[in-house]
């Protein structure tokens, strides 16, 4: 049978009205109505995470929890680094862990700061030099914006289509990033592996290179993963070139006391934390995992894995989504179960019995539909796992914050994420909860404002 599209039960949400009704401002009430993206931030800006969040949240929570160079601060799921990053502005020390392959990578060199710039300019123009020499030996059609010497029907040139299907991975078809901005892209990537010795400063043009695959692709975020009409060509070298221009410039900014702050970062899965982090070792963690809201994250680092060989097949893919929480219909596995830790807990089960409800009055019969409520089970599962591994990590006293956002994604059953957190966390000894309404966030699925909060849990 056929996938058949089952629209969100219901117009309206009473438990929305009744949070609006008596909601508090929000934290982030700055005149835009929501955080600053980390985009507007350098350092930050060298890589961007569709679904990060703005470096205001941890240099909120940095503030509020006086931390010092003192501290150790802990992200658990640290995406590309956004905590860290604004820990070694700060001289705090600092590590952090992600189940993401790439995103490690990304973090680690956007986390090292001790580089010479002069050497960087240098090798950036030796880069961009071999780069035009050899995209010159290439045919990409008169008038193409690398070189309007080279000719597609140059018997000495081998053609852009046959270059870049002789360097195409499996798993980065054509419909997701066209010939030759895909072709470009690989001149530039073997350039750097020519010109460049040093394993860092190579690790820096990698990510710069990295970073701007998503805006000359087909694949868009919104925050979903799609595809749009072909892009067939992109300035790719010059894109590239004003990259790099901007990370050296953010690196001069620095001082030697940020150059030389510790932060350390770790492949892993945080159901496991305690195997890469020694017992109450970590004064402060600050994070935002994954959201109930059905995103399947790989799906946003998909092009970026795909391009520099980390992923060559499904399988690939999959070992990295096993190390995720099991936050999306996609992230399912029989032989991996964290509702056990859960189990009990009678809000979580009136979620998971309304979701149910609302699929039998829709006659929902897809697939993914019918794995709602086990996400649900399994979601709250590994998060109350992830925070038995915190609680065994912080050192007494110490404090952790999550942003965690509401959701709406399942037949429209609103999900108080933090409340529910909370619930966990209290029944693994946290103490002293409080949840703090940072900013709402407008659904894509529909125009009620989802409330995204800190859900802050302390060791005794």
């Amino acid at each position: 049978m056929g996938f058949t599209y089952h629209p969100p039960t219901g117009r309206e949400c009473s438990v929305c009205a009744g949070l609006m009704a008596n909601s508090a401002t929000p934290l982030v009430d700055n005149g835009k109505g929501k955080a600053s993206s980390a985009a507007d931030f350098a350092i930050h800006n060298w890589y961007n995470f569709v679904l990060g969040y703005s470096p205001e949240f941890p240099n909120y929570f940095l503030a509020r929890e006086s931390a010092t160079r003192a501290d150790l601060v802990v992200d658990p799921f640290m995406g590309a680094g956004t905590t860290l990053v604004c820990c070694k502005y700060q001289g705090i020390p600092s590590k952090g862990i992600d189940a993401n392959d790439f995103m490690v990578d990304a973090a680690r060199v956007k986390l090292h700061w001790q580089l010479d710039t002069s050497e960087l300019r240098q090798r950036k123009d030796e880069i961009l030099e071999r780069a035009y020499h050899s995209a010159d030996e290439v045919g990409w059609n008169t008038g193409d914006a690398v070189s309007q010497a080279a000719l597609w029907d140059d018997p000495d040139k081998e053609p852009y289509h046959t270059y870049a299907e002789r360097l195409r991975p499996y798993m980065l078809p054509e419909r997701y990033m066209s010939d030759r901005p895909f072709a470009k892209s690989k001149i530039i990537e073997e350039a750097i592996k020519r010109v460049v010795a040093d394993r860092h400063e190579r690790d820096l043009f990698s990510l710069a290179l990295w970073s701007i695959l998503l805006r000359v692709s087909n694949v868009r975020y919104g925050p979903g993963f799609g595809v749009i009409v072909p892009r067939r060509d992109a300035d790719v070298l010059g894109i590239f070139s004003s990259k790099v221009d901007r990370m050296i410039e953010d690196l001069e900014c620095l001082t030697k006391d940020q150059r030389d702050t510790p932060s350390d970062v770790a492949l892993g899965d945080t159901r496991n934390l305690g195997r890469l982090l020694a017992p109450e070792s970590a004064s402060l963690m600050i994070t935002s995992p994954p959201y109930p809201g059905d995103h399947e994250y790989t799906k946003h680092t998909r092009v970026e894995l795909a391009f520099r060989g980390a992923v060559g097949s499904r399988d690939d893919l999959r070992t990295i989504k096993r190390r995720m929480l099991q936050a999306s219909t996609t992230n399912i596995y029989r032989d991996l179960d964290d509702s056990d830790a859960v189990g009990g807990i009678v809000s979580i089960k009136e979620i998971s019995d309304l979701i149910h409800e609302r699929l039998v009055h829709d006659g929902a019969t897809s697939g993914f539909e019918k794995l709602y409520t086990k996400l649900v089970w399994q979601y709250f599962g590994g998060m109350s796992k992830c925070l038995e591994e915190v609680h065994r990590v912080l050192k007494a006293k110490g404090k952790i914050g999550l942003l965690v956002s509401d959701s709406h994604a399942f037949k429209m059953v609103h999900i108080q994420t933090a409340e529910i957190l909370r619930e966990i966390g209290v029944r693994l000894g946290f103490i002293n909860p409080e949840i703090i309404l940072w900013q709402l966030k407008t659904s894509t699925s529909h125009k009620y404002h989802l409330r995204e909060n800190i859900l802050v849990l302390q060791k005794p």
